[in-house]
């Protein structure tokens, strides 16, 4: 009989400390993902410059292209709800509701990031076959400053990979122990 009981709670000991590590390394990477994704809407947002090109001042923003609108919003709104998110993680870690809006929100960030890598792509190498020509050499600081925001998002979007996948393992290893 007190083998049995002393089994038990050891089994009760290691469920407590994997949940209580899980639970470390799942607001750690939530919440350097919303700092990547907030580097990246932000560098994104302030973006901007001014150059001559055939005698004429134009001027690069991110409102230059829906691409990079989406892109700006759509990691706001992975930002926003990872910081949202944080309080309540501890408290809803082994239901299924924390986990459907944390794939929801890796596909929005992959979605943007993906999107404004392909219109960064095309700034930076142009098409000559349909004629669309480079647009970096005349915006170099814009472009760099994109590639860099670019990338950011993408980091984002590996942590909340990171994060989702460890979620299933960890509710898979859940089901599994009962």
């Amino acid at each position: 009989m007190e083998s049995a009981a002393l089994k038990r709670d050891q089994k009760e000991q290691a469920t407590k400390r994997a949940r209580g590590k899980y639970l470390k390394i799942h607001v750690v990477c939530k919440a350097s993902a919303a700092l990547a994704t907030l580097v990246a809407a932000a560098l994104m947002g302030f973006n901007k410059q001014i150059s001559n090109v055939a005698g004429f001042e134009i001027k690069a923003t991110y409102n230059s292209s829906p691409a990079f609108k989406f892109f700006v919003i759509g990691n706001a709104i992975a930002c926003g709800y990872s910081v949202l998110s944080l309080p309540f993680v501890a408290y809803m870690v082994e239901g299924w509701m924390l986990n459907l809006l944390d794939l929801l929100n890796l596909g929005l960030v992959m979605a943007a990031a993906s999107a404004a890598a392909a219109i960064g792509y095309v700034g930076k190498y142009g098409n000559d076959e349909i004629g669309w020509t480079k647009v970096c050499p005349y915006y170099e600081k814009f472009c760099g400053r994109t590639q860099i925001s670019i990338a950011c998002s993408y980091v984002g979007f590996l942590l909340f990979l990171f994060v989702c996948a460890m979620s299933s393992v960890y509710k898979s290893r859940l089901s599994n122990s009962d």
